[in-house]
């Protein structure tokens, strides 16, 4: 892709005012002061819409996109690089950045190095359609516990990382339930189970690093689909531990498989049981069909080789 290197003179670098701790003025300084040889245009968008409005103009102008925040920033970033196949990078500013981690850019250093000897990749991503809107998800799709842990980690203003998911899930613990859920794979064959946990993923990582999906990517058009019955309270403490470091495959409780689509719904009217989360950010309500992204996310990452 050395057709694409004419992308990294001209970027424009789309700071997002409110992910993780630095601020705005932290933000601004630390990207001028990388990146100060290429007189950067740096905007910090007002809104969500202004986001994608001004992302989605900058992708029509051939230009390079660096999306500075976390997952829920970048995902509206990436969306709109989808939709007009343009090419974009990151910046990990936020409290879980499983995406970045995902490509190698887990700092500033990295997308420094991203730029001097770049690398154009195609990512992967979930097309989520509910009834009444589409969405992307880059990272995992998480129900049941997960998102119950989502939702709690967003009224977790002074914690970071896989630690303040895995309090979040802990406070989950207290009250543990589990979901009646249908999935449907479009054929004969299909689940109908009460589960605690149900991730559907195309990247290993969410939580702020838990190692959820340590097999996602392994087929390149399906998705990895995860989920487990009903477990004791001391049985979810242990399979969260296992989960942080990716051992929980072998759990007797978790199922692990691949496919490439599913519809998910419920009847249950509880306010936990219907909520989707992914990219740290609630993406709507059940039902919902998810599915492997159709077109390429064209990424600049740093080359290692």
């Amino acid at each position: 892709m050395e057709h694409k290197i004419h992308l990294l003179k001209n970027p424009l670098f789309l700071v997002s005012p409110n992910s993780g701790k630095l601020t705005k003025e932290e933000k601004l300084s630390q990207v001028k002061s990388c990146f100060l040889k290429l007189n950067p245009e740096i905007v910090i968008p007002k809104s969500p819409n202004e986001t994608e409005s001004i992302s989605r103009e900058a992708f029509e102008k051939n230009r390079l996109v660096v999306a500075c925040g976390g997952d829920g920033f970048i995902n509206l970033v990436a969306n709109q690089a989808i939709k007009e196949k343009g090419t974009m990078s990151v910046l990990p500013l936020g409290r879980g950045n499983d995406f970045a981690k995902s490509i190698g850019i887990l700092r500033l250093d990295d997308l420094r190095k991203a730029f001097e000897n770049p690398r154009f990749i195609k990512s992967g991503y979930l097309d989520l359609y509910f009834k009444d809107k589409q969405k992307v998800c880059l990272t995992s799709v998480g129900i049941g516990l997960l998102s119950e842990a989502a939702f709690r980690a967003s009224k977790m203003p002074f914690l970071q990382g896989s630690l303040l998911y895995a309090l979040s899930a802990l406070a989950c613990f207290v009250n543990l339930k589990t979901h009646m859920y249908d999935i449907d794979f479009g054929n004969k064959v299909g689940i109908k189970e009460r589960l605690v946990i149900l991730v559907a993923a195309c990247r290993p990582y969410a939580g702020g690093g838990m190692h959820i999906a340590p097999e996602a990517g392994k087929y390149k058009n399906k998705m990895n689909l995860l989920y487990a019955s009903k477990v004791s309270r001391i049985e979810a403490i242990g399979l969260l531990e296992k989960v942080l470091g990716g051992r929980h495959l072998n759990h007797p409780k978790v199922k692990n498989d691949h496919y490439s689509k599913c519809k998910i719904s419920t009847k249950e009217k509880n306010f936990w049981a219907p909520l989707v989360y992914g990219d740290g950010e609630h993406l709507g309500n059940l039902p919902v069909q998810i599915s492997v992204g159709k077109s390429d996310l064209t990424l600049l990452i740093p080359n290692l080789s």
